[in-house]
């Protein structure tokens, strides 16, 4: 069984002037169709689920310069959890578990971030701590601090999560959408990554850590993954190349560097597969390994 899930979903991604983070103590993360969606669901649609409310998220965050980055590390965590290649059930459920329960231990967090040295003394719910050592290690403050900042990330990922496992569990799933697995009109733009723009005509793909990440996670097919097949041929019918090592996508024309017709966004991408080589003294060349 499939799940057809589209950005253009409303219910699940509202377009709103304040992203809402309003939360039901009760929409607890289901085990039994989790794990029905996990083992069912692959790889790129779970990468391309956490891609896309990553994406809602940070354009409603962005004017934050440490809530933008503490949700992009939440996001990358999240995608660790359920899209990477070694990816477990078990762990999955335990990390959206956990993070149900610091959401809805907000107000909680709030009262001792007011009072750090209240921490050691206050007594707090067993599964408050608990899932404190799933995420982050300790309780300490400025894990807290952490965690508050990552509360729109952790909010609006459950909140899509619960939404899509009710769906599932009621085969709701007749509404014509985009599948993230297969459609090839999969095409978000910058409804998943920010772009800012610098000057006339220069529109800009600003690169955080979290799209550092996927592109490492499905290098050479990053781009595809994020943008879409459609948006990736278009940019390159347009005169636009990606990276032989990484495939990141120029931002305009002949930004990268091109050898034996190969293309390399970085002097780390051309060493990546081109080790060092020297001539020694006898006109001999050493490759460095």
């Amino acid at each position: 069984m499939t799940l057809p899930v589209s950005m253009d979903d409303k219910e699940l991604f509202p377009k709103v002037d304040i992203l809402n983070l309003t939360f039901s103590p009760k929409s607890e993360v289901n085990e039994d169709v989790l794990k029905q969606m996990f083992t069912s669901l692959d790889r790129l649609w779970w990468s391309r689920l956490v891609i896309s409310v990553r994406g809602y998220v940070i354009n409603y965050v962005q004017q934050n310069d440490e809530v933008l980055f503490s949700c992009d590390d939440a996001f990358i965590k999240i995608h660790q959890k359920l899209a990477e290649r070694n990816s477990k059930f078990e762990n999955a459920f335990e990390y959206l578990t956990a993070i149900f329960h610091l959401i809805r231990e907000k107000n909680t967090l709030i009262q001792l971030i007011s009072n750090p040295k209240t921490i050691s003394t206050t007594k707090l719910p067993p599964v408050l701590e608990q899932s404190f050592g799933v995420v982050h290690g300790d309780l300490s403050p400025k894990a807290i601090q952490l965690t508050i900042a990552q509360l729109p990330a952790y909010t609006m990922f459950i909140k899509v999560v619960v939404n899509l496992q009710q769906r599932w569990e009621n085969e709701k799933l007749k509404k014509k959408s985009i599948r993230f697995e297969t459609d090839p009109e999969w095409e978000p733009d910058e409804r998943v990554v920010l772009f800012q723009t610098f000057a006339s005509d220069n529109r800009t793909w600003v690169l955080l850590d979290f799209d550092r990440y996927i592109l490492q996670q499905w290098k050479p097919n990053g781009t595809s993954v994020i943008f879409g097949d459609r948006f990736v041929e278009k940019k390159k019918r347009s005169g636009l190349k990606l990276c032989t090592t990484c495939g990141m996508l120029e931002q305009k024309k002949a930004q990268f560097a091109i050898l034996n017709d190969q293309v390399y966004c970085s002097k780390t991408c051309f060493d990546e597969v081109n080790p060092p080589m020297t001539v020694n003294n006898r006109g001999a060349t050493v490759v460095h390994l």
